[in-house]
């Protein structure tokens, strides 16, 4: 467990050259970079050099260490913005809302903030979405069962059982595609005219669904349709399954539409952007083309929970926001970087109560549960319902919480919303072209483990609270592989 911390540390480590390299070319204060760098270093090489990976890593172990890594890459991510002026809790603030992939920001005059920072601001969503979460997926398999236990929580909805037979020799095919994803959206928007360090810090913001930008408007600060089209793509790619990108390009070209998560994906978007389209028409657009992408645009935006925006679709009135906010809790498809409940999990508790209608009208008759082909169990019922539970709750007493301190009754529902689902703007104050700066410490702290939840889809924090999990880790640790020199 050691060993796996210290390649953390060490991977942070690494991720800092990256905007260090930036200050350097903007002529930023390198400092901010410097010190974490030798920081994390300090703390990583170390545990490498003396701990070596264990055979016998148990769930209970990895589910310490998954649920742990977001906490620490949230402290030692935060550094650099403290370091640069701002203060220790809107710091883990922003730090945690890139690594969760949340986008929901402290930061109201943007463009003020270093070149560097704002590079790393991004970056932390690619690391957070895909980058972290892609390290853990290539060295858990290693340990035996903690892997096949971290693939289901990371990636529900999976065939598991056939992905982790050969996730040591297709790991890196699954690094290509999200490579190659981000390469190819870098890329298009580097031809559209608006620069390398916008191309890849919106780039870094989209493939993780995460939605940060270093500029107050949002995407709308370019004001160029096509960039907007290019982004409508790959937040809709970015919101598919990723084991359904890599069936598509190593083994089966209908993976998608073999694939009932898929079709409803593409079916709630197109039906919520329709709808978008003759809400909007007349009030306030009258161009075709500019109110079928602003439609297409935040639904695909929300529903993603990338959060990136346009317009400031607050002001789209009730009906319209109703619909993005619907699309928040959906949220987009198993194993990809989106929040929300999940489409997958939406269409299972719609076949439980469907089932448990016909139950009741023909008690005596049989029925079973089937998706894809697959026949479902009661556990998967079971699991469905932990999280959507879950996900109610933590809502209700996030709302509730934000309440209590004094902020407006929506913007705190929505708030909690937007957070617990990794979304990111909330409406009013808090909305697409706002900033959370102005709440309380308080109710940031409140939202900074929303997100944390949220990412990490409750069961696994909740776990952490429990003694009998505490008992276990504690009995396992008595186990654990010592140091290289010691037999």
């Amino acid at each position: 467990m050691a060993y796996l911390f210290g390649i953390l540390f060490l991977f942070i480590s690494l991720s800092l050259m990256a905007p260090l390299g930036v200050a350097h070319y903007y002529g930023d204060d390198l400092r901010p970079w410097i010190y974490p760098i030798l920081l994390t270093a300090s703390l990583g090489i170390p545990l490498l050099l003396r701990f070596q990976p264990s055979n016998t890593t148990r769930p209970t172990e990895a589910l310490f260490v998954v649920t742990n890594a977001w906490l620490l890459a949230m402290v030692f991510g935060a550094i650099p913005y403290m370091m640069y002026g701002m203060g220790a809790v809107d710091a883990m603030f922003e730090a945690m809302s890139g690594f969760t992939t949340t986008g929901s920001t402290i930061m109201l005059d943007i463009e003020s903030w270093p070149k560097s920072l704002l590079f790393w601001r991004s970056m932390t969503q690619w690391l957070g979405g895909a980058g972290i979460i892609l390290v853990f997926i290539t060295i858990f398999p290693m340990l035996g069962v903690a892997g096949r236990s971290l693939a289901r929580k990371e990636f529900a909805g999976m065939d598991v059982q056939h992905f982790t037979r050969r996730i040591q020799e297709e790991s890196m095919k699954f690094h290509y595609i999200f490579i190659g994803l981000s390469a190819a959206q870098f890329l298009l928007l580097l031809l559209t005219g608006i620069g390398v360090y916008d191309s890849l810090t919106v780039m870094f913001s989209t493939l993780s669904t995460g939605g940060f930008s270093p500029h107050t408007d949002s995407i709308a600060y370019f004001d160029n349709i096509v960039v907007e089209w290019i982004v409508i793509a790959f937040m809709f790619l970015a919101g598919v399954n990723f084991y359904l990108h890599f069936q598509a390009l190593s083994r089966d070209r209908k993976a998608y539409w073999h694939n009932t998560e898929f079709r409803t994906y593409v079916i709630i978007l197109f039906l919520a952007s329709l709808a978008g389209v003759f809400l909007l028409w007349g009030n306030p657009y009258t161009d075709v083309l500019e109110v079928i992408t602003d439609s297409t645009f935040h639904m695909i935006s929300l529903m993603t929970s990338t959060g990136f925006a346009t317009t400031d679709y607050s002001l789209w009135g009730g009906t319209v926001t109703f619909v993005l906010f619907l699309l928040v809790v959906i949220g987009g498809s198993s194993g990809s970087t989106a929040g929300g409940l999940k489409v997958v999990r939406i269409i299972l508790l719609k076949k439980f109560i469907s089932t448990a209608i016909y139950k009741t009208v023909h008690p005596r008759a049989m029925f079973s549960i089937k998706l894809d082909g697959r026949t479902l169990t009661e556990s998967a019922f079971t699991s469905v319902m932990a999280v959507v539970l879950c996900y109610i709750a933590t809502t209700v007493v996030v709302s509730a919480l934000l309440i209590f301190m004094g902020i407006e009754p929506s913007q705190s529902m929505t708030a909690a919303i937007s957070t617990v689902s990794n979304a990111g703007p909330a409406l009013g104050e808090l909305g697409p072209l706002g900033t959370y700066g102005g709440m309380p410490d308080l109710a940031k702290v409140v939202l900074i483990m929303a997100m944390w939840a949220g990412r990490l889809e409750f069961l696994t924090v909740l776990t952490l609270l429990t003694p009998v999990f505490w008992r276990e880790l504690l009995r396992y640790r008595r186990g654990e592989a010592r140091p290289h020199h010691q037999k």
